[in-house]
């Protein structure tokens, strides 16, 4: 609350205020007006050092931890002796969660990016994958440190789920152009072998090997 605020409030509530004003109106003589003037100021000032205490006390009642909590803001009052301790862990927990959200992004865009997901989504997702270890429950994904340690322990198995999803969304790519149908699909599935094609012109006499056996053996010819 800025003092004008105050002031209006106290116009607005205070009895005699209220009675001064009315009867500011009602004067018309300059020395008589300037009479009911000094007499506002004179109770603006005798009620300003109690409006300043309560406008104190609104404000922080919309900042005390308790208050946040009750709204949502926060999940919980960080005790002052353990922050330091705790925040060290949260940085670090939210740096790795990050990273890896990061990755199960960039597998989304691929090609024309249809598909798409929000950061939240992400998040979700990296939960449930958490939530797939024997032992992890809902309230151990808000312990940092096991959450720190199940992304360093699961690193490789995590690395893999990011590639398969990788792989997923490519193959979903190339259905949607090859499906499409008319001259999408006739021009998408020309570009995609021209692009193999292509693409098999930098690898070794090996990889070129070992691509055209995958293809053989995955379309079966």
């Amino acid at each position: 609350y800025r003092t004008k605020d105050m002031l209006a409030t106290m116009h607005r509530l205070d009895e005699k205020l209220k009675s001064l004003d009315a009867e500011l109106q009602a004067r018309v003589c300059d020395v008589e007006r300037q009479e009911v003037k000094d007499a506002i100021q004179e109770r603006e000032q005798a009620l300003l050092p109690v409006y300043e205490q309560i406008s104190v006390q609104f404000c922080e009642l919309h900042d005390t931890p308790g208050r946040m909590k009750a709204v949502g803001v926060i999940e919980r009052a960080v005790e002052w002796e353990t922050a330091r301790s705790y925040f060290y862990w949260r940085l670090r927990r939210k740096l790795a969660e990050f990273d890896l959200r990061k990755k199960v992004l960039e597998t989304y865009q691929v090609g024309r990016g249809d598909t798409v997901i929000s950061a939240v989504e992400a998040s979700r997702l990296i939960k449930s994958w958490f939530l797939e270890t024997p032992g992890a429950t809902d309230a151990l994904w808000g312990d940092d440190k096991a959450v720190l340690s199940w992304m360093a322990q699961q690193n490789e198995e995590l690395e893999m789920k990011i590639m398969k999803l990788n792989k997923e969304n490519v193959v979903q790519e190339v259905f949607d152009v090859m499906t499409s149908g008319g001259a999408t699909a006739t021009i998408g599935t020309a570009g995609i072998v021209e692009g193999i094609s292509q693409a098999l012109l930098t690898l070794s006499a090996e990889e070129r090997d070992n691509i055209k056996e995958m293809i053989k053996s995955t379309l079966q010819l």
